[in-house]
């Protein structure tokens, strides 16, 4: 059995003595819920080349391919870069950076690396392009893209409603929960007391009692309210596993099989993998919060669906208001990172890179990221090992050297 981890995106530990994920998490015990086929038994064995200046392989899964050449990037700029990724000192454990540019895939480069899935450790895994690889809190970018396509054109509404009216709960938790609106949920604006980011993850944190508790949503209903909704940015990862919870009630669909058809299968995405922790039961939902593997090719996909305003190859897939709205600064700014970088949209960080470009990060512990740079028409997403380990800015290194690799004239 897997041990289901989530220490997601956290700059230091609230324990410098204590690893917070390793040593609690071990009491979530979770099983997995292999969601589309097994298509990676079907790819081809591809070796992946090591000089940066090959292009990425053609293998027909929707991806136009061109070099770093035809895409203004200065291939060995990014021969250098990827030199120090492979070498593990300036950019340690980096599993994956995959780059687009203005809709072709024009960086592909894997490197080995100790791995986990979850708790389970994998030991040294070749990362390539069949394998996947933990995404932790990325999955909250993807939920959002599913609420948006659950909305369906009705979000202007949705979204400033109370969340009791979009989701049943049990109503002797008190009426301080029809004061927060979808849209404080989705903001991390909620109000609700919880710890996740301030104890250690062990049985008092909040995010490892939703993991042992047999429903999620009635867990995180039965908090009760510490500061007025609205007032404070909070990171909880139990408001991801409510709007779960609304998408089933939008679309009267089980969240893994809409998410398959409303999302993974228009963008030719058949091989991944979602958890689900034991204790809810086999009729709940997968962790919308954290419980996704994916390949490298296709979380790219997830990248350039914000890129390009909810297409894929000409596409519509999620509605253009959604992205625009879910993308946007609603949170001014979040503790994380430097000081005025990040804000937060619907569980969206966007923000301004210190370089002076406008950038949607969706972000993950470990290391796992996207970074969209709609003005460069940049997506660049990463997978890494560094769980608990730090590096918390490898991700905003790596883009910064392809931005320099990049002819802006």
């Amino acid at each position: 059995m897997t041990v289901m981890g989530h220490c997601d995106d956290i700059p230091t530990r609230p324990n410098t003595d204590i690893d917070p994920c390793r040593k609690s998490v071990r009491a979530a015990v979770s099983r997995r819920l292999i969601l589309g086929g097994m298509a990676s038994a079907f790819l081809p064995h591809l070796v992946q080349a090591q000089d940066a200046v090959t292009p990425p392989a053609t293998i027909n899964d929707g991806w136009q391919v061109v070099s770093l050449t035809e895409a203004n990037l200065d291939p060995e700029m990014v021969r250098e870069l990827t030199n120090s990724i492979d070498a593990g000192v300036s950019f340690p454990n980096i599993h994956a950076v995959l780059v687009e540019h203005r809709g072709r895939l024009v960086l592909e480069h894997y490197r080995p690396g100790l791995d986990w899935a979850f708790e389970e450790p994998l030991g040294v895994v070749e990362h390539g392009p069949a394998t996947r690889h933990d995404i932790r809190s990325v999955t909250k970018s993807v939920t959002s893209l599913l609420l948006g396509i659950a909305l369906a054109g009705a979000s202007e509404q949705a979204l400033f409603q109370s969340i009791t009216d979009l989701l049943p709960y049990r109503d002797d938790y008190g009426n301080h929960l029809d004061r927060i609106t979808l849209h404080h949920v989705l903001t991390m604006t909620a109000g609700l007391v919880w710890n996740e980011t301030i104890v250690p993850y062990n049985e008092r944190n909040d995010f490892i009692r939703l993991l042992t508790r047999p429903d999620p949503v009635d867990f995180v209903f039965s908090k009760g309210m510490l500061e007025t909704p609205g007032s404070r940015w909070t990171y909880n990862s139990g408001l991801t596993e409510l709007t779960a919870g609304v998408i089933e009630n939008l679309v009267d669909e089980a969240f893994p099989d809409f998410a398959r058809t409303a999302l993974f299968e228009p963008l030719g995405i058949t091989d991944y993998e979602w958890s689900l922790p034991p204790a809810w039961g086999p009729d709940s939902f997968p962790s919308a919060s954290a419980g996704l593997r994916m390949r490298g090719r296709d979380l790219a996909k997830i990248g350039s669906l914000v890129l390009h305003d909810g297409a894929w190859k000409g596409r519509q897939v999620v509605p253009l208001d959604w992205i625009r709205t879910s993308v946007s600064r609603h949170v001014r700014d979040t503790p994380w990172g430097h000081s005025g970088v990040y804000g937060y949209g619907y569980f969206w960080f966007p923000g301004t890179l210190l370089s002076g470009h406008d950038v949607i990060r969706a972000s993950g512990w470990g290391g796992q990221s996207i970074h969209v740079l709609p003005e460069l028409g940049l997506s660049v997403t990463i997978f890494a090992g560094n769980y608990g380990e730090g590096g918390t800015d490898l991700g905003e290194r790596i883009v910064g050297r392809l931005i320099s690799a990049l002819n802006l004239t």
